[in-house]
């Protein structure tokens, strides 16, 4: 960017040079300049002007004959460059954040539906064994409450299966039949809390 500022005050103060002369001193440049390189001389534009005046007041060295040169339309070709590498690298990067939240929130909303709420789950055993689970469900069966949580997923999987439970296997298994392994797990670990 420094280089193209420098590009651009040697072309306005180039430009200066040959607009500010006399002009018995610019026709004898011009030729000059036409009989050695037949090339016509620099017209200076007015936001070159304007930079040359700029460089002028803020007491800037003069630019040296070869800066004056070079095109002043190359440098801002690399910055175009530069600023759209820029901003498709922002674009890339808000489209993988965007992919990023999209497959976070379809992780929790699965999460969401694989808890279990087993404090829900218990209300149903609550009716026979208490809320507490500090009853004889029926005067039959043992306190479920204060057993271990590996004890009543042995217990439960059993009534599912018809493989555990005397008197109350039939009734049991009716009432456990529809629960699934991690709804099982959930409610082990409730009533072993209770």
């Amino acid at each position: 960017m420094k280089q193209w500022k420098i590009v651009m005050i040697s072309a306005a103060a180039a430009a200066l040079i040959l607009s500010g002369c006399g002009k018995k001193e610019e026709s004898q440049t011009r030729t000059a300049a036409k009989t050695e390189t037949q090339a016509p001389a620099p017209v200076a534009k007015p936001e070159v002007k304007q930079l040359a005046e700029t460089a002028a007041a803020q007491n800037e060295p003069a630019p040296k004959a070869e800066e004056t040169t070079k095109p002043a339309a190359a440098a801002p070709a690399p910055a175009k460059k530069e600023v759209e590498k820029a901003a498709n690298a922002i674009q890339e990067s808000v489209q993988k954040s965007a992919e990023e939240a999209k497959t976070d929130a379809s992780q929790k909303v699965e999460e969401a539906k694989k808890s279990v709420n087993a404090a829900t789950l218990f209300t149903k055993c609550a009716g026979c064994h208490g809320m507490k689970g500090e009853k004889h469900a029926l005067g039959q069966s043992n306190i479920i409450a204060g057993q271990s949580k590996e004890d009543l997923v042995k217990k439960i999987t059993g009534y599912q299966q018809g493989t555990y439970g005397g008197a109350m296997k039939g009734l049991m298994q009716g009432q456990v039949k529809g629960l699934t392994p991690d709804e099982v797990e959930a409610l082990a670990d409730y009533i072993s809390k209770l």
